[in-house]
């Protein structure tokens, strides 16, 4: 007798592994944002603008930059992404 061979074994095999990496990334703990914050050279390396556009946008305020010390402006995590982590946009922006 011949055993039956099951052609979606493969199939369920790599599903299963897929499930287990899911779950992995699902319960990896989140970084937290609340005390993080970046120099204006970061920012401009994040969105793809010049230094010299971040300091525009916090001029005309579009981003808020919080003073640490006397020469030091720092911008919060939060001025720069969305709830989703997603990079807000700021390209043709203008005051209302």
């Amino acid at each position: 007798m011949r055993a039956i061979h099951n052609p979606y074994e493969f199939l369920v095999n790599e599903m299963a592994e897929v499930k287990k990496l899911l779950l992995e990334l699902k319960n990896k703990p989140r970084e937290d944002y609340t005390n993080k914050y970046y120099t204006y050279h970061q920012v401009a390396d994040l969105l793809h603008v010049d230094y010299q556009s971040i300091r525009n946008y916090v001029n005309a305020g579009f981003i808020e930059a919080e003073e640490f010390g006397p020469r030091k402006k720092l911008i919060h995590h939060f001025q720069l992404f969305n709830e989703d982590q997603s990079l807000k946009n700021f390209k043709y922006k203008r005051k209302a």
